[in-house]
């Protein structure tokens, strides 16, 4: 069959004990596997070196993928999240990426990160990316192959899924926090909150640390009882959104991605640059940190989750595989 493509997938969910890149790999996947529904895939890890092995997938396939994650960043020399070596850049077949993201909020790339881009991104059809911020930043570096898709995650929150949304308040909340960006008083305060308006506060840790700075900032609340851990891994976290009067407050934005792929009411709260972006280009349910009050307000109810998604730009990064 003509069909049958070999696709390499720089996996971000292998080497991390970041959920948050299985609830992406999920996704892109699963779109993926829409644009080749007879596609071989070979998974290698994005955040670890490859061995000889993972280099002869790497170049010996018909496309290469990135997807989903804050992959991109201004100094390679510095800081690379995609684990390649200078030597093997010429080895690997020039890569698309897949609703990719900055690192951070940073300057436009440097002459020698640019010059690797250049080498290791494909230069012949389009890349997507998850916010305009990343997009801005890609053209003013000399791609012009790039369009603003958003998230794969979001990819499938069409106007009719995210009408079924609740607006009022549910009985219970799952929580997450993000350690690696603590602050200890602001967020004991959401915890304050939410054990104080719901009835139940449900934790998932989405990192190792994630437990470890709950015991910090909540150990009273853990000895009470108020809040539950949810196990650490996907199935659980998807099974407690699906089971019934629910919200979702937290610091961490897949989840928060996930709990509207569940139908359950979001807020995300915004710890960098990913949700702030986002949130502005698609109108994804966020709230700054510090905004106590803007929390308690959407407790009581909220409006209708409204997105607007580049329909027409996913259409287009996903259409142009049909014609090769």
């Amino acid at each position: 069959m003509s069909d049958i493509k070999k696709i390499t997938l720089y996996d971000s969910s292998v080497t991390t004990d970041n959920l948050g890149d299985g609830i992406i790999m999920v996704a892109v996947r699963k779109h993926l596997r829409e644009v080749f529904p007879y596609g071989f895939f070979t998974s290698i890890p994005s955040h670890d070196y490859p061995g000889k092995v993972g280099l002869a997938k790497a170049k010996a396939c018909d496309y290469a993928f990135i997807g989903g994650t804050n992959m991109i960043a201004s100094h390679w020399l510095r800081y690379h999240q995609l684990k390649l070596r200078l030597r093997d850049l010429g080895s690997v077949k020039p890569f698309l990426l897949m609703g990719v993201g900055w690192h951070k909020y940073q300057r436009d790339p440097d002459p020698v990160t640019r010059a690797i881009y250049g080498k290791i991104f494909d230069r012949t059809m389009l890349h997507s990316v998850r916010d305009r911020y990343t997009h801005d930043k890609l053209k003013r570096a000399g791609f012009d192959n790039v369009v603003y898709t958003g998230c794969p995650t979001m990819w499938d929150l069409s106007p009719t899924h995210v009408a079924a949304i609740p607006t009022t308040k549910a009985d219970r909340v799952l929580f997450t926090l993000t350690a690696y960006l603590r602050d200890d008083k602001a967020d004991r305060a959401i915890l304050d909150l939410l054990a104080k308006r719901y009835s139940k506060v449900f934790f998932w840790p989405q990192m190792y640390d994630d437990m470890a700075y709950l015991e910090e900032i909540g150990a009273d609340y853990l000895a009470s009882g108020k809040v539950e851990i949810v196990e650490p891994t996907l199935e659980a976290v998807n099974e407690t959104l699906r089971s019934g009067d629910m919200d979702y407050v937290g610091l961490r934005l897949h989840c928060g991605v996930l709990a509207l792929q569940n139908s359950v009411r979001s807020l995300i709260v915004i710890v960098d640059n990913r949700a702030a972006e986002i949130g502005r280009d698609t109108g994804l349910p966020v709230v700054k940190r510090e905004e106590l009050a803007r929390i308690d307000q959407w407790i009581d109810g909220s409006d209708p989750v409204q997105l607007t998604l580049p329909l027409d730009e996913i259409a287009a990064w996903k259409g142009q595989f049909a014609a090769r």
